[in-house]
């Protein structure tokens, strides 16, 4: 991947972190150089805080901050608002601020996208996050005009706390373009979907079979499929919180077999794109990734058929 197209990447679909140390890197500029640059446009900012921004371990938040991200679209040569869009909510403090622990994994995993926290709040339930996923498998299939229709998942989900009836799934695909969507499920089944279309996102309250008390497991599968195909030369699966084992299957239609794969994944959901390693389809057509003790972050694979 280029460093072009993943700063393209990386402006799509966040988080900011990955985007403005994408941006960075595009234009050649330090850390040093970027505070330098913000002194002359009369905003200080030290290095230290540059750089806990470009790791994802704090976000900008102030007024000050904020007015330094715009000015820094404008030095990163970036059309005006798109590093903004990628920031969150600002986080809740003080005494008496219940605890959101289940909200910040699922606003982490989606790299604190703005539109999340409104979308959230029409949820039914809220964001109790019942379950933890103990074991996830998936299966995308690409199609013979290089597109994809359906993903197929599994997992093995136990309840956090007694009466869990329900988990939530989200999924997106690029801007405009709509979401995939679950169409049937086995011990399982969809609830309540909340859709938006110009960021291409879904949330889906997923009903189990059965009323789960704490520490009880269930097996589940769903199929999630795209309203209308959608062209793929990559995946890549958004980890909210430690899984025990992560496995992906990715099977190519005959004559859609690609020249070259290279999984990849970053170790926190804000962090930078590494473990760049190559793999080549079997006699089947087929990649296989598989991680023990997956983290949360993305964990993903790219192909190219040139």
């Amino acid at each position: 991947m280029t460093t072009k197209d993943e700063l393209a990447e990386a402006l799509q679909a966040g988080p900011f972190c990955r985007a403005l140390s994408a941006a960075a890197r595009s234009r050649g500029l330090s850390l040093r150089q970027l505070q330098y640059r913000l002194g002359a446009k009369g905003v200080s900012l030290s290095v230290m805080t540059l750089s806990y921004w470009q790791s994802g371990r704090s976000l900008p938040e102030k007024p000050e901050s904020l007015r330094a991200v715009g000015l820094l679209e404008d030095i990163l040569a970036l059309h005006p608002g798109c590093l903004l869009r990628l920031l969150g909510p600002g986080r809740p403090r003080g005494r008496g601020v219940r605890s959101a622990k289940p909200a910040d994994r699922l606003h982490r995993a989606w790299g604190f996208p703005a539109f999340l926290p409104s979308l959230l709040a029409r949820l039914p339930g809220g964001v109790e996050d019942p379950v933890r996923k103990v074991d996830l498998s998936e299966s995308l299939h690409v199609t013979a005009d290089r597109c994809v229709q359906r993903i197929e998942v599994r997992e093995l989900v136990e309840a956090r706390r007694d009466e869990t009836r329900t988990m939530i799934v989200a999924a997106r695909s690029r801007p405009g373009a709509p979401p995939p969507l679950i169409s049937r499920g086995d011990q399982c089944r969809p609830g309540t979907v909340l859709t938006l279309l110009e960021e291409g996102f879904s949330l889906t309250e997923l009903v189990l079979a059965k009323t789960l008390g704490r520490g009880e497991r269930l097996a589940i599968s769903y199929v999630q499929e795209y309203p209308r195909p959608a062209f793929a030369d990559r995946h890549h699966r958004r980890i909210a919180e430690s899984v025990a084992r992560y496995r992906a299957r990715f099977v190519f239609a005959s004559g859609a077999e690609p020249l070259a794969c290279r999984t990849w994944r970053s170790r926190t959901p804000e962090g930078a794109t590494t473990g760049w390693i190559d793999v080549r389809p079997d006699l089947r057509r087929t990649v296989r990734l598989a991680r023990r003790n997956a983290t949360p972050g993305v964990h993903g694979l790219h192909w190219t058929w040139e």
